[in-house]
């Protein structure tokens, strides 16, 4: 009997993430994936430096972020979606080097990590999320800025 129930349990704990890219966290919330909301089709129309032939060779990696949050590396972008504790005071005091952005869910950030990653932190109703873009050789954060907007705007409907 112990047999059939852990069996049970294990394959619950693999079929439950897998519904609707999304895990169950300790406050009752739906934590999602970010693995799962940031495809390649995304990745491919919004990063300047997304590679088809390089992103087939090399696999999505995923990790936990924060305390119910989970982050995605993938061509070039890395998508974080609610990985802050305390989010909100991040919102309503950011760095003094990240500049407002309308136009993009509730509030937004962008910042210029030394021209290597275009950064943006967006928050929505139920989430917030952050997205690193790697800059291309020769071209500046702000260059890009557009793309990590463009890539936020594009996953908005999957946060809602």
């Amino acid at each position: 009997m112990r047999l059939v129930v852990a069996s049970l349990l294990i394959v619950a704990s693999l079929v439950a993430p897998a519904a609707g890219g999304q895990t169950p966290t300790g406050s009752g919330q739906q934590a999602l994936r970010a693995c799962a909301l940031l495809t390649s089709e995304l990745v491919l129309t919004h990063s300047p430096t997304a590679n088809k032939k390089i992103m087939d060779l090399m696999p999505k990696q995923e990790d936990a972020v924060g305390p119910n949050g989970s982050g995605c590396q993938y061509g070039g972008v890395y998508l974080q979606v609610d990985p802050f504790a305390r989010s909100e005071q991040l919102r309503q005091s950011p760095a003094k080097d990240w500049s407002a952005v309308t136009g993009v869910g509730e509030t937004a950030f962008f910042h210029n990590n030394r021209d290597r990653y275009a950064e943006l932190m967006v928050w929505t109703r139920n989430h917030h999320f952050t997205i690193q873009m790697s800059v291309p050789t020769g071209r500046t954060a702000e260059s890009i800025r557009s793309n990590t907007i463009d890539l936020a705007k594009a996953l908005m409907p999957k946060l809602q």
